[in-house]
Formats: structure tokens, sequence, C-alpha cells
């Protein structure tokens, strides 16, 4: 699978290989079941932020296929902030959800 991904979308460019990579989530099943999933998440060098990634037929990555049906995809997506540190939050560590988001202690 691709683990480089560029895209447009209203008119702004997205490209792993410009941007930087923050965090990654990988399932904990393997590459041949339906549910597997990796994606990363980025921010480009303006500041915006996006997931990128591949998985099976039951990922967030999946494509339709034929009429009912679904098959493993890749693709690129544009998120909000609040999106992408909650993403942080769950996939990387505190120093480095520190370095991207704002926060305050508790």
């Amino acid at each position: 699978m691709n683990e480089t991904f560029k895209k447009i979308v209203d008119g702004l460019r997205y490209n792993t290989e410009t941007s930087t990579k923050i965090c990654t989530y990988e399932s904990d099943v393997g590459p041949s079941d339906f549910k597997f999933e990796k994606t990363a998440l980025f921010r480009t060098p303006r500041g915006r932020f996006f997931l990128a990634g591949f998985g099976g037929a039951l990922s967030r990555w999946s494509e339709r296929y034929e009429n009912n049906g679904s098959i493993g995809g890749e693709g690129l997506t544009p998120i909000e902030t609040e999106a992408a540190r909650s993403f942080a939050e769950l996939h990387a560590d505190a120093d480095t959800v520190a370095e991207y988001f704002e926060f305050e202690d508790a």
C-alpha cells in the first residue's frame, strides 16, 4: 500500500512528503483483517491538519464496491484542529500533543 499521499481539496494542496507527521495509529489486527487500518496525522507547513492512510473494508478508508459492498482503500482527509487534537490525544504521547496543540494544566 502507498504511504505517500497528495491531494488537492478546496483549492488547498495536502502532501505527506512536505508535511510533518505527528503520530500514527495502527490497528491491533493484521493487514488481512477487514478492520485493519494504518492512519497518520499530519500538519502542513501552513498549519492545517489532515489524516492519511489505508485500511480494510471495515476501516475508515473503505471504498464502496458495486451495490452494497465495500473494499479496502486508502486516502487523505483534511480535518479541523479539534479533530486533530482528539486523534493526537488518543495516539500520541503527552509531549507530542503539547508540541502541536494549545493546552492548559488541570
